[in-house]
């Protein structure tokens, strides 16, 4: 059965009247990005810097995680080493104060020894001006009046003789215990105070190593405040732009409104009605329509189409004969064609590198329409393509066969009547 009549469906019957086409609006057959692309281009920056922040500030916070730990270990250590030093201050004033004691003690020996030595003189000389210790002695033994007094002249003289003896010895023995326990002094003294100054150059040291450590903390608490000012600003203009971007995004809206009163009067479309063929041979939509991840922004939100991957500058086709209802930069959707087929039926060709037609041209089933791009919020070249009914979006695998091959109408015609197309 011929299918040369536009608008005629698929399965016969009379076709509806053509839709009118809108009015002329300015053709937008720019290469490249458009705002929506400049746009993705900043929020990509912005969500670098952003990551990139985090990032030093999480580094920031451990290293003051860090650093905080070993000022609290150097406070402690400062304090330990004080007390350190309070007990070696103790003990060297200990030590000083046995030095004098010492001292003194050592003075007292010596006048010991002094006072003793003068006696010891005076006993020799008397024993010698006395002529001796035998003559003394017996002098004192032939003066006693009785045997008591001479025994106890006798005791009495061998007790001076054996008195200095031990005097001596003791005296002696005293002087070497002082000499001995003067030096033990000293060398406690010495030592307290080897003690004391390694204890207070310790103290100084770790005072010191604590004063630098406030200032390492000082400094990165200061990087920490200086980041997160920093990506609140980030953050900030994030916002800014995603607000940005979710305006673009509901260009989807105002498409929805312009094809919802140019089909107005058209029938509702059935399965059956018209042909819509693949706008890209060889290719096959990629990422579905449906509740998705959004590339971009990452929230939820619905895949209003189906992506088609392909390398850009990919043809695009019309699948079926139609009116070219818009033609130009549509935010979010980048450089972009809307097409009324009639029947309620319009699609929709988004993130394309260049438009090849202008609205309200009419255009066939295999008419090049447009380059495969990446345009507007894209990651990367690919066919963002929607069909609609009556403006609202609809899953594309449920009207368009995406196995046959875009046949053009001359094409149609030539087969039906047997005769090779143009």
């Amino acid at each position: 059965m011929a299918t040369s009549a536009l608008w005629a469906p698929v399965t016969g019957g009379a076709a509806p009247a053509r839709p009118a086409a809108p009015a002329q609006q300015s053709p937008d057959a720019e290469q490249g990005g458009g705002g929506g692309t400049s746009l993705k281009a900043e929020y990509d920056e912005i969500i670098g810097q952003e990551a990139a922040l985090i990032a030093r500030i999480d580094r920031a916070r451990a290293e003051q995680v860090r650093l905080r730990e070993a000022l609290a270990k150097l406070e402690d250590d400062v304090k330990a080493k004080r007390l350190d030093l309070l007990v070696a201050q103790g003990e060297l004033q200990e030590a000083e104060a046995t030095t004098v004691r010492e001292a003194a003690a050592r003075k007292a020996a010596e006048q010991q020894v002094v006072d003793a030595e003068e006696r010891l003189r005076r006993q020799i000389v008397a024993s010698y001006v006395a002529g001796g210790e035998d003559t003394s002695m017996l002098d004192a033994i032939l003066k006693s009046s009785n045997g008591e007094d001479a025994g106890n002249a006798l005791a009495y003289s061998r007790a001076i003789v054996g008195d200095s003896d031990t005097l001596v010895r003791q005296l002696e023995a005293a002087r070497a215990e002082r000499r001995r326990a003067d030096r033990a002094a000293k060398r406690a003294r010495r030592k307290a105070e080897a003690r004391r100054d390694d204890v207070a150059s310790a103290a100084d040291f770790l005072a010191a190593a604590r004063d630098r450590q406030v200032g390492l903390v000082a400094d990165v608490d200061a990087q920490v405040e200086a980041e997160n000012a920093a990506l609140g600003e980030v953050q900030g203009r994030k916002a800014l732009v995603e607000g940005q971007i979710a305006s673009m995004n509901t260009t989807s809206d105002g498409i929805n409104m312009v094809l919802a009163d140019i089909q107005r009067g058209q029938p509702n479309w059935k399965p059956g009605d018209l042909l819509i063929t693949n706008p890209m041979p060889g290719y096959r939509i990629g990422s579905k329509f449906g509740q998705r991840r959004h590339p971009i922004l990452g929230t939820t939100r619905l895949h209003a189409g189906g992506d088609i991957g392909a390398p850009s500058g990919t043809p695009i086709y019309a699948p079926a004969d139609g009116i070219v209802i818009l033609a130009g930069d549509r935010g979010g959707y980048g450089n972009t064609t809307v097409i009324d087929h009639g029947f309620s039926v319009g699609t929709l060709y988004g993130h394309q590198s260049r438009i090849d037609v202008r609205p309200g041209q009419f255009v066939r089933r295999g008419e090049l329409i447009g380059l495969v791009g990446s345009t507007g919020l894209s990651t990367g070249p690919h066919l963002h393509f929607e069909t609609r009914l009556k403006g609202v979006p609809t899953d594309p695998e449920g009207i368009v066969d995406f196995t046959l091959p875009v046949t053009s109408y001359a094409d149609e015609a030539a087969a039906a009547f047997g005769q090779p197309g143009d």
